[in-house]
């Protein structure tokens, strides 16, 4: 009975949508982290001579993106257990409580609703480093790991990328690094270190994925809480009412309606 008890207690649809979130927070945080990471020290830094700032904030940011969402998943799941089974007819029994059970479903689905959103467009930002993969990986097959030494006489210039080291330099100084690769042996380590960030490009891709399918899953159950708690108002008045006829055929002198 315990046993049972506890079961119907349990969010299953809130668990299960929290979980894909959770896969899909730890893929995209721990996979795109690492292919920055790549791009930066052993690409920029090691090869180029010089660092970008902007692909340095966009690390932090997406894993601070990360982080609040697993949180809002946690809150989610709260809610879904005290949405669920008794618990909320033992939460959610006065009519202050289930107009606050409402409000709060209304105000998560809301937010879901905006998350979706911006992971939307999350999902959209992290296609651009796979294409550039697949562009740079495909000029490295042709002009790097397919050429002898010797014969090839390639140069991989970061302008034809849009990236540029010179911005924040006054006219006439010299900024330090360099915007092209034409040694073979800095071209075949550069090709390596995409060769090794691409595969994880694309698996940051698909940890945005299960969190957008993660927040579908989230919009769908929270509809649901709020009408089962809408529910449980009605149920309320309806016992309400039926103690108080209760109270009034116990009281002397009373007659019976039937």
């Amino acid at each position: 009975m315990g046993c049972m008890e506890c079961i119907g207690k349990t969010p299953f649809a809130s668990l299960i949508a929290t979980m894909i979130v959770f896969v899909g927070v730890a893929i995209f945080c721990g996979t795109l982290y690492t292919a920055l990471q790549l791009i930066i020290k052993d690409v920029f830094r090691e090869l180029f001579g010089f660092s970008v700032q902007w692909v340095e904030a966009v690390q932090v940011v997406f894993v601070v993106i990360g982080v609040v969402m697993a949180v809002f998943a946690i809150l989610v799941l709260i809610f879904g257990i005290l949405a669920t089974g008794a618990t909320r007819r033992n939460v959610y029994s006065g009519e202050k409580c289930i107009m606050g059970g409402r409000v709060s479903a209304a105000f998560f689905m809301v937010m879901s609703y905006i998350l979706n959103l911006a992971w939307l467009l999350i999902m959209s930002v992290t296609v651009i480093p796979i294409i550039l993969y697949v562009s740079i990986y495909s000029i490295c097959n042709v002009e790097v790991y397919n050429k002898n030494p010797g014969t090839s006489h390639y140069c991989f210039n970061l302008t034809q990328y849009g990236v540029y080291r010179n911005h924040s330099y006054p006219p006439g100084v010299q900024p330090e690094g360099k915007d092209h690769l034409c040694d073979m042996s800095d071209l075949k380590r550069m090709c390596d270190s995409v060769a090794e960030a691409g595969p994880l490009f694309c698996a940051a891709f698909a940890g945005a994925v299960l969190i957008v399918l993660g927040l579908i899953h989230f919009m769908v159950t929270l509809s649901s809480n709020y009408t089962r708690i809408r529910i449980s108002k009605e149920l309320t008045d309806y016992r309400d009412a039926a103690e108080m006829d209760e109270i009034d055929l116990s009281l002397p002198g009373s007659k019976s309606r039937y």
